[in-house]
């Protein structure tokens, strides 16, 4: 539910992070940040915590350098709070998901006045297999190993 409280915390949080960094506010960035916290808080659960009622979906669409992550993270960072939910974050690509755990969600957390925790979580693809590089690094006979999980199936015969 969004209450006045939390639209307080939200709007708080954002007018502190415009006022450190000395930066105007921009009329779509409030749209957004009003947008993704209707949905976020109008999100209800029945007795089962299944989903119910109302939409659950938000699409946001906006150029390169508009502020869309601090638009979604204002909102949601205090609705995951009230809700003790976990707000996850995914990319479609390692430079944003570089970006935004590395630039931008710091930069929130430290100008915002608002308090989280960040942890990085990677697929499959960007972690190698430990067992392969053991093998690769005692001077298997393969001349070929692949050392990530999801080579294993594509990884040609070595011969």
């Amino acid at each position: 539910m969004l209450t006045d409280a939390l639209k307080k915390v939200i709007q708080d949080a954002y007018r502190q992070f415009l006022d450190v960094k000395a930066l105007r506010p921009r009329y779509g960035q409030r749209l957004m940040i009003a947008h993704i916290a209707r949905v976020l808080g109008g999100v209800k659960r029945n007795q089962e915590f299944q989903r119910g009622g109302g939409d659950h979906l938000c699409v946001v669409e906006a150029g390169t350098g508009t502020g869309k992550t601090l638009a979604y993270a204002v909102a949601a960072i205090p609705i995951a709070q009230q809700t003790n939910k976990i707000l996850v974050i995914s990319t479609a690509t390692v430079a944003l998901q570089e970006q935004i755990i590395y630039r931008d969600l710091p930069d929130i957390l430290t100008n915002s006045g608002l308090q989280f925790t960040v942890s990085l979580s990677k697929g499959r693809r960007r972690y190698i297999c430990l067992s392969k590089l053991d093998q690769l690094l005692s001077g298997a006979d393969a001349k070929v190993l692949p050392l990530y999980i999801d080579e294993h199936m594509a990884a040609p015969d070595a011969e």
